[in-house]
């Protein structure tokens, strides 16, 4: 019983420091409080600027994936993902910009307590300078989507011991609601 009293008090705290972003949980599974995205682009930032080693068949190169910018979507289960990237390889040595823009679901891992961006996919990617990127195969134009979309699932996008946070022990679910990333709390 006082187990109980205080994983209910545990909630109660999190419900006292989130009450303008909590909720009941549509499932039914607890309390819901809504991470806000200044945090998620602030925690997603430490991990960026990145350059990775691309290669597809024969052709590779250097890509530079800049500091993604993570939006969320009136209506939607699924957060958008924006970033710019700079690629290079011999044939273009001053390199191609362009930018991606990914959809995203949400992941939790207990053990780290942290969240991910899961299974990005690539919407849209643009090359500034097309003339350049027709040097590019389509094959390669999609390995770089996919690069830019894996290095960034990588990454955390939220840290559940680093809010402050005493009721990690307690999260039922982490999902995206209405263009908002969700944490669920229950008992």
């Amino acid at each position: 019983m006082l187990k109980q009293i205080k994983k209910v008090l545990a909630v109660g705290v999190i419900v006292g420091l989130f009450s303008a972003c909590v909720g009941v949980d549509p499932q039914g599974r607890g309390y819901s409080v809504a991470i806000p995205m200044g945090m998620i682009n602030s925690t997603l930032a430490q991990g960026f600027p990145v350059e990775e080693k691309v290669s597809y068949g024969i052709v590779s190169g250097t890509l530079n994936v800049e500091t993604p910018n993570v939006l969320g979507q009136a209506g939607d289960d699924k957060l958008g993902v924006g970033t710019a990237f700079k690629f290079t390889n011999f044939l273009i040595p001053d390199g191609i910009n362009g930018s991606v823009n990914l959809a995203s679901g949400v992941s939790y891992d207990a053990n780290s307590k942290n969240l991910y961006l899961a299974k990005p996919m690539v919407n849209e990617i643009k090359f500034q300078n097309f003339s350049l990127a027709k040097h590019l195969t389509p094959e390669m134009r999609n390995a770089i989507g996919m690069v830019i979309a894996e290095t960034i699932a990588k990454k955390p996008i939220y840290n559940l011991n680093k809010s402050g946070n005493i009721a990690t022990g307690l999260v039922r679910g982490i999902d995206v609601r209405n263009g908002q990333v969700f944490v669920t709390f229950g008992l």
